[in-house]
């Protein structure tokens, strides 16, 4: 009744208010998803277990500004401040009633705040943009484009990102309350990722790996079902079976392509990925400008079981999902990766100066590495995408008679980082990395 209450009652207020509304009726509900009434008899324990945003808050701006995450040196502070404001848990139930709406209540007061202040924070970096541009003799646009100009550190850049998907996330839950607000509880319920980044509870890097193994598995299934298993809808068009055959055919390709790669002597990490952006070279590189259908990856150089199966392993991650409540689709991640590579190479960025927790980020998105990895090893991965991605790309065509398709470049590579993942010792999915190892040798015993 409470939750109802909140999600009806907060819809004749600001959009903002709106939002941190939001935190409230998602609590519940997000503890309820999860089948585990400890949400319920241990309130104050989860409401601020709930309450502690693993990252930033929203800023309330129509404009570019909205929803930012700061570092998770502050992020750990805040839990900290927020965890000592817990009451002993009581088995009386008005008791737990009051403790639950006073600590919502704080909440909400907290988000405020914090809305403020990342309202301000972001009113500093666009002018800092702005100074940076006329003294170029140029102005910052409006938009993602804006957020490209530079004059900032990476984590700023990824500070303003960050609030435009948080943007339309809060648009998103402010249309759905104000138009539907019978379903605004069950919109959240269907889709908790869908609300602004304070309040999402964090996703364990080793779901993340696990979702991300099975989904490389999954694919597998799928390519190999598909070169030997003609599709039922081929069966109501008789004159497409020379079509059939070839598409069966280039999936039989793409499989011993894939076996060849994974079978060659040094094919993990980094060096891996230069051996397969070599072997696609011909096509990643043309004489020709690529078609719009070649730049759409709609083509026939990735069959759509492998788009598929990465669509899967990037909206494993939260934070790739974007703003849509269904995920984000491969080409449109994608094309974000492209704009964060751009900002790293024209602004110089120093990989060693990108913090812990940033770097995780920035990997996860590019599908690079595994739980096990250092923030060495994902650096040295980072920097070497860069190079391949868009320094040596940049040299490659600078005399303007070689033509390079980014978009079939980096879909290449972050298939094979998600099967390098999956690999990787580090993987969660144990018994799938047992069937990538193989049994071990018998010991040698000496006499």
């Amino acid at each position: 009744i409470l939750t109802l209450f909140l999600s009806i009652s907060f819809q004749q207020h600001d959009v903002i208010l709106l939002a941190s509304a939001s935190a409230v009726v998602a609590s519940p509900i997000m503890a309820f998803r999860r089948g585990t009434n400890a949400a319920i008899t241990n309130t104050a324990a989860t409401a601020t277990e709930t309450a502690a945003p693993p990252s930033a808050t929203i800023i309330a701006e129509v404009g570019e500004e909205a929803l930012a995450t700061p570092n998770t040196d502050t992020a750990v502070v805040v839990e900290e401040a927020t965890s000592t404001t817990s009451t002993p848990t009581s088995s009386n139930p008005v008791v737990q009633l009051v403790n639950y709406v006073k600590t919502s209540c704080v909440n909400f007061k907290d988000g405020l705040v914090q809305m403020n202040t990342d309202h301000k924070r972001c009113k500093t970096i666009r002018a800092k943009q702005s100074a940076y541009a006329l003294a170029n003799g140029t102005y910052r646009p409006r938009g993602i484009r804006g957020i490209q100009t530079g004059g900032i550190s990476y984590e700023e850049y990824d500070f303003l990102k960050k609030g435009l998907v948080d943007r339309n996330k809060l648009f998103a839950v402010g249309v759905v309350s104000v138009c539907l607000p019978n379903y605004f509880v069950y919109y959240l319920w269907s889709f908790p990722d869908m609300m602004p980044t304070p309040f999402l509870k964090g996703k364990d890097m080793r779901e993340i790996s696990r979702e991300r193994c099975h989904a490389v598995i999954s694919t597998m299934l799928d390519i190999e079902k598909g070169a030997r298993v003609a599709p039922w809808t081929s069966k109501l068009n008789p004159f497409g079976r020379k079509a059939t055959e070839r598409a069966m055919e280039r999936l039989g390709n793409c499989i011993a392509l894939g076996c060849a790669s994974l079978e060659e002597y040094g094919a993990v990490g980094p060096n891996g990925g230069r051996m397969i952006l070599k072997k696609l070279r011909s096509q990643v590189y043309t004489s020709d400008p690529p078609t719009k259908q070649q730049r759409l990856l709609a083509g026939k150089d990735i069959p759509k079981q492998i788009m598929k199966g990465l669509t899967k392993a990037i909206g494993a991650d939260p934070l790739n999902k974007g703003s849509s409540p269904f995920g984000i689709s491969a080409l449109k991640h994608i094309e974000s990766v492209t704009l964060a590579d751009e900002f790293l190479v024209n602004e110089k960025i120093d990989i060693e100066s990108i913090n812990s927790a940033l770097l995780s980020e920035a990997c996860s998105a590019r599908l690079i590495g595994s739980l096990g990895w250092t923030d060495e090893a994902r650096k040295e991965a980072l920097a070497s995408w860069l190079q391949e991605m868009e320094i040596a790309p940049r040299e490659a065509t600078s005399d303007g008679k070689v033509h390079y398709n980014g978009n079939l470049a980096r879909a290449a590579l972050m298939c094979y980082n998600v099967v390098d993942g999956t690999r990787d010792s580090g993987a969660d999915s144990s018994l799938l990395r047992v069937m990538y190892q193989g049994q071990k040798k018998e010991p040698l015993i000496l006499n």
